[in-house]
């Protein structure tokens, strides 16, 4: 019987008590698997970040281009941990494109807390990877012929003025 450099080497793996498996280009014990995808990081949930995905999701819902700005408020730190937006949706579909825009936040991972109604504002708030999201639907008019809706991000942890502590945050 003739012994080639392979078969002799077979001979020897197993002869020494394990074995080995040749697979593609090089040899691997059975105790390895393919190897483990890398996990992509998660991106930095920063103000800029939520701001982009409050104001892309209520377009979504239905609601209109709306304002970011905090001109006429306080200076402050806290500027650096609020994404404001507010909004003027047409009165026959403002609760509508409300309730749309908060089940488009629920389907982007953030979480219902809280939801009631008081006198004429809905309230909605929402949380998510260390944000607050309040949602509030006044239905009483707005600017011109809409309805005012109004969605703040208060990062945890931001030290709000009193001054505008509860134009932000819910009173449940």
């Amino acid at each position: 019987m003739r012994t080639t450099r392979r078969g002799a080497a077979a001979v020897a793996v197993v002869a020494a008590g394990f074995m080995t498996v040749t697979a593609g280009c090089g040899l691997t014990d059975e105790s390895e698997g393919a190897p483990a995808p890398s996990p992509e990081p998660t991106p930095a949930f920063t103000t800029q970040t939520v701001a982009d995905e409050i104001a892309g999701l209520a377009l979504a819902g239905g609601l209109p281009e709306g304002d970011t700005s905090t001109a006429g408020l306080p200076q402050g730190a806290w500027r650096t941990c609020v994404a404001p937006w507010t909004g003027d949706a047409p009165a026959a579909g403002a609760a509508g494109a409300f309730e749309a825009t908060v089940m488009r936040l629920r389907q982007h991972d953030w979480e219902i807390v809280s939801s009631h109604a008081e006198q004429e504002i809905t309230y909605r708030t929402l949380a998510k990877r260390g944000w607050k999201l309040y949602a509030r639907h006044y239905t009483g008019e707005g600017s011109g012929a809409g309805q005012t809706v109004a969605l703040t991000a208060v990062e945890d942890g931001c030290r709000l003025p009193k001054t505008i502590r509860g134009d932000y945050e819910d009173p449940a």
